[in-house]
């Protein structure tokens, strides 16, 4: 038998995508290979073709829904741009890109308070992410725009804020509504800047 390309991928996704929803659902420990084989409607066989193992199956669900997430916030990024405008933009992009994308909302910051987690996962996405963090909050300290602190407060202050507030309209208990982010939105500007 043989598989044409045009198949590859979708039998690649339709297991990352059967994971993320049987995972979301179940845990990682509830959520056996066979299973996501079965909902998948791939045999075990094709998943271990993919993936070495669930491990590796779970990471790489993480860097793809990761790597989706910082395109999506970071797409139309003008470092020319004004810095309120570019934070705002980045702001409200993670926090939009959050609420359309609960499920993998969820996945992520379950992924990243489990065991497979290693925090030198970040330097997956340093080429991406990091040029965009550094160059903003530096050359903001630099221009006189933003407050002379630690790269991790900063981050915190702004980016944590954002993904945090995010998570608990997710989870029900806040209605993070126009109103409250852009409360949210100007409140972590004003942690920010001079």
């Amino acid at each position: 038998m043989s598989t044409s390309s045009a198949t590859v991928p979708d039998k690649r996704s339709a297991i990352l995508e059967t994971t993320l929803d049987l995972i979301s659902k179940r845990g990682f420990h509830n959520t056996p290979m066979s299973l996501i084989a079965r909902e998948s409607g791939v045999s075990t066989g094709i998943i271990y073709h993919y993936f070495s193992g669930k491990k590796d199956l779970i990471l790489e669900l993480y860097k793809e829904i990761k790597h989706n997430m910082i395109r999506a916030v970071l797409e139309g990024y003008s470092e020319q741009a004004p810095h309120r405008e570019r934070f705002e933009l980045w702001w409200r992009r993670l926090v939009r890109h959050y609420l359309d994308h609960p499920t993998e909302a969820r996945f992520l910051e379950q992924f990243e308070n489990s065991p497979y987690y290693d925090p030198k996962l970040q330097e997956i996405f340093a080429d991406e992410l990091m040029p965009f963090i550094v160059s903003f909050f530096v050359q903001g300290i630099q221009e006189g725009v933003l407050k002379a602190m630690p790269l991790e407060i900063s981050v915190e202050l702004s980016i944590g804020v954002a993904m945090s507030l995010a998570m608990q309209h997710i989870r029900g208990a806040i209605n993070l509504d126009g109103g409250m982010i852009d409360a949210a939105a100007n409140a972590s500007w004003d942690a920010l800047r001079v």
